[in-house]
């Protein structure tokens, strides 16, 4: 397992700074740990924003 892996997965990385690193060592990284980076990444970003962020509420917003 890489640094980036076992720190985001410990915790010692916040997503931002891993996806900082993700950017700056993907070109060399294996492809298909790349991918598998990528993958875990995308599906923490996406529970992160479930999450922490509510989306707007429409129904306020509308009429203004």
């Amino acid at each position: 397992m890489c640094l980036i892996c076992t720190s985001f997965k410990e915790n010692k990385l916040t997503i931002m700074e891993a996806w900082g690193n993700y950017s700056e060592m993907a070109d060399g990284m294996d492809p298909e740990h790349a991918r598998e980076v990528y993958t875990m990444l995308v599906k923490s970003l996406s529970v992160f924003r479930k999450d922490k962020l509510s989306p707007p509420n429409i129904e306020k917003t509308k009429g203004k």
